[in-house]
């Protein structure tokens, strides 16, 4: 059974949507409460993990886009329902599973629970995978302009600069971040994240060779720094991935 919150400043369209779940699809989600701004929601999902979050774009005080500012990672689906159409694009760059417009049709949030529904069922694994969290959850980088969202399974390394950090993703320019390489490293599946040295976290999959001489990792086109105490750890996890060791 899915799990849903509703976050809108109606009441007349939390409970509509409410109303439909239940009538449409309650053997597959059960709203397990709502919220009518975003503070609260955001207290909501923290309390009861939900697995879907239905929420409103334009609010008293603050706009249900900043909701992906508040979260450093996300395993919950959004759908938009919004009397908004303008929004749609931000929304689906953000990485809503869904955009709906009101007035609310029934059809429309059937079909978006139906597949999601569909794509949970294909991809369920033991919530202590870290495999399963590596290649399905986010990362989410807060910028000036807004939002970057980056699969775990992109990043190839992050390596602290300063007062920031910089991801290295695979096939795209590298992300300056305003967080500490410890904070980010929390939430990083341990299994394919390895710290390397003081200054730098590598994600081992990317890993092409170790240069044991200059205490260099290399990583398709960057390298990286290795502590020597670290070595021999580092060798350990590698060939938990490797067929053999020679």
């Amino acid at each position: 059974m899915l799990k849903a919150i509703i976050i809108d400043d109606e009441v007349s369209a939390r409970q509509s949507i409410e109303k439909i779940l239940q009538m449409y699809v309650h053997d597959i989600v059960e709203v397990v409460g709502t919220a009518g701004n975003l503070t609260d929601g955001i207290s909501l999902i923290k309390k009861t993990d939900p697995n879907i979050v239905f929420l409103d774009i334009s609010m008293p005080q603050q706009s249900g886009l900043d909701l992906f500012n508040y979260f450093d990672f996300f395993n919950f689906d959004v759908i938009f329902v919004t009397a908004h159409q303008q929004y749609a694009v931000d929304a689906v760059g953000l990485g809503a599973s869904g955009y709906l417009l009101k007035p609310i049709k029934p059809k429309d949030i059937v079909d978006a629970i139906l597949k999601i529904n569909l794509r949970r069922k294909k991809t369920v694994t033991p919530p202590q995978d870290n495999g399963w969290v590596y290649n399905n959850c986010k990362l989410l980088v807060n910028h000036q302009k807004g939002v970057h969202i980056v699969s775990y399974n992109e990043i190839k390394a992050i390596v602290a600069d300063g007062n920031y950090c910089k991801i290295f993703k695979n096939n795209a320019d590298p992300l300056y971040v305003s967080r500490t390489l410890g904070s980010i490293e929390e939430n990083l599946p341990k299994a394919h994240f390895f710290r390397t040295h003081r200054s730098c976290i590598v994600n081992i999959n990317y890993i092409t060779g170790i240069d044991k001489e200059k205490n260099l990792i290399h990583l398709t086109d960057i390298e990286t720094p290795l502590a020597s105490i670290n070595l021999k750890p580092l060798i350990e996890e590698l060939s938990k991935l490797a067929n053999n060791f020679i």
